[in-house]
């Protein structure tokens, strides 16, 4: 993605925001059926071509702007170049200077038809808005004055810098109420999905990415969305959303707990889980790797976040000090995929209407261990470890190792997890090599495996992290 075409952005704007405040509001309802319109338009446009358009009326001609893209359609630029010419050059500088009253009524098509066909790259549309723009400054009246307000302070009728200049101002403008902005710029319920509406969307997503991680901006991003008319993975912005908000964590992952909640939730109602692609489908599909590696780490802490309140529920001794070690291991950035696999007793808990939110996927251990044993697999760099509960021991392996547990499966077997031999834990200096959580109070258990995590990986916490 790029992000250069922004410059940083200050963290209030007081002098817009007073402007802003003093603006007049100018109501402006949702438009009319474009469409049906349009259609209509095109067929009294076809009949009066013969007699060089001289009996239409006028509201064919008020309403003109919405026959010159109709879907399925030649644009009226091909058919009627004639009848656009006497439009622009005649009819419509009349009306703009004869009333205030008769300029809004005139204006309100165009400005409806800018936001709703926009399109930057198109050479007609560019036109389009070129000549809109000119023809504002003859205009009359309140909405005359406000659409060039508009257009001096954010650019809004220049097709290449309006989406730019209105993201920053929708996305980042955080002491202003949202309606407030919208008022400003006689923005209607539904505006959103209008051309113009996608394309400041697209251009939020390419916000500094400073900007993209503030939970306020994410939060005005996701309010944008839910006011589109379908979901952002039914449109063209797909892969550039999941993009957007996902890869500004790739390198630094301390994000807010409220922002990883939003995030999490978001993707996997709207993309589905990425760890199991024949439920999510196409949604994933093109997305962009470390994107999708963010995604990874949000389920991580989901899952370690689910196991630690199955112990909790279970009566696991220690699991404050589990908790402690590999929580700062994963808020560090350091744990890459995590996986819960549950035995009888902490499925019963995961499932009871009375048990703490936990993910829904997890594995489920089969036999081969107590009914209230539970398992944790978890990567760091190349290590896979599996660490057991009640009582259980924690193991290492490396992940190219083809007895390494896997992660994803619906069903293991405990004998089959403890038969493949662990990494040793304690330099040949006992006969096994897995490590049992001894001594959690003393940070006996916790220190030998970072001390093994650092062996291995080079990655090194302090006792101040890992221990109580």
């Amino acid at each position: 993605m790029q992000y250069a075409m922004f410059a940083p952005l200050p963290k209030k704007m007081e002098k817009l925001e007073a402007v802003l405040l003093q603006i007049d509001a100018v109501t402006v309802q949702a438009p009319p059926p474009f469409l049906e319109i349009g259609k209509k338009l095109r067929m009294a446009y076809e009949h009066q071509r013969a007699q060089d358009y001289q009996l239409l009326s006028k509201s064919e001609w008020r309403q003109l702007p919405y026959a010159l893209w109709v879907k399925g359609m030649p644009s009226l630029y091909e058919t009627d170049p004639g009848l656009l010419t006497r439009y622009w050059s005649e009819v419509l500088p009349e009306a703009l200077q004869s009333s205030p009253r008769r300029a809004k009524r005139w204006l309100m098509p165009l400005f409806f038809v800018y936001c709703n066909a926009f399109e930057p790259e198109s050479i007609a549309f560019r036109g389009f808005a070129a000549k809109l723009r000119q023809l504002l400054l003859l205009a009359q009246g309140s909405v005359a004055t406000k659409m060039r307000e508009m257009d001096e302070r954010q650019d809004f009728f220049n097709p290449v810098r309006a989406p730019v200049s209105l993201a920053s101002l929708f996305f980042t403008l955080h002491h202003v109420h949202e309606d407030e902005l919208r008022a400003a710029y006689m923005l209607w319920p539904g505006f959103e999905g209008t051309g113009m509406g996608m394309a400041i969307l697209r251009a939020g997503l390419q916000l500094p990415l400073d900007r993209l991680r503030e939970l306020a901006t994410v939060q005005r991003v996701m309010h944008w969305l839910q006011k589109m008319p379908a979901p952002v993975v039914k449109t063209d912005l797909r892969i550039a959303f999941a993009d957007g908000l996902l890869l500004p964590w790739q390198r630094d992952r301390k994000m807010q707990d409220g922002l990883k909640k939003m995030l999490l939730e978001f993707f996997l109602q709207q993309y589905g889980d990425p760890r199991f692609l024949r439920h999510a489908n196409y949604q994933w599909e093109g997305v962009n790797p470390d994107a999708v590696n963010v995604m990874h780490y949000l389920l991580t802490g989901d899952t370690l976040k689910g196991f630690m309140r199955i112990l909790e529920r279970t009566a696991d001794d220690i699991w404050r000090f589990r908790q402690k070690f590999w929580m700062a291991y994963y808020d560090s950035g350091h744990i890459e995929e995590a996986w819960m696999v549950l035995g009888s007793h902490a499925q019963i808990a995961a499932q009871s209407n009375s048990a703490a939110v936990v993910p829904q996927r997890f594995g489920r251990l089969e036999g081969g261990a107590s009914p209230n044993q539970s398992v944790l697999l978890l990567r760091i760099g190349d290590l896979v470890f599996s660490e057991w509960s009640h009582s259980g021991s924690l193991r290492a392996y490396r992940e190219d190792d083809s007895d390494a547990p896997s992660f994803y499966q619906l069903s293991y077997h405990g004998q089959t997890l403890r038969e493949a031999q662990s990494l040793d834990f304690h330099d040949g200096l006992s006969m096994r090599p897995e490590l049992r959580h001894t001594h959690s109070e003393y940070g006996t258990w916790q220190r030998k495996a970072r001390d093994m995590i650092r062996q291995r990986t080079g990655i090194y916490l302090s006792d101040r992290e890992i221990l109580l």
